[in-house]
């Protein structure tokens, strides 16, 4: 996805990637809450200075319209549909704010629920 638009001086491109930072960025805000784990692929991408999410995946379907799915793991003894509302919330209003995109969908994937360490 390269999300074009007109401006008076030319053409801005939004790369996937860049939805996807905006994102984790907007997560990270959120108190016991993560990003699920990197894999070895996606650990060694970044150690090349690349920048993955496996956690975070961007899809554009045919009429342009762009979702988001997040897989998220969330600190027990929290309210998960309440956290995955707030996830949602939290995502749009960033992506919003941003880079003026609507987004079709936000979907919250929890894949996991952790004692400690969030």
């Amino acid at each position: 996805m390269n999300r074009e638009q007109e401006i008076d001086l030319g053409t801005v491109q939004v790369h996937k990637r860049a939805l996807a930072d905006i994102a984790n960025s907007a997560i990270r805000d959120i108190d016991g809450v993560r990003l699920i784990e990197n894999d070895f692929k996606d650990s060694l991408w970044e150690l090349l200075g690349g920048k993955n999410y496996s956690g975070i995946v961007v899809t554009v379907d045919e009429s342009n319209q762009v979702s988001v799915e997040l897989k998220i793991v969330v600190r027990y003894g929290l309210n998960v549909p309440e956290i995955a509302r707030e996830v949602q919330d939290v995502v749009r209003s960033a992506v919003e704010k941003t880079i003026d995109l609507n987004l079709k969908d936000i979907t919250v994937n929890i894949q996991g629920i952790e004692r400690e360490g969030l």
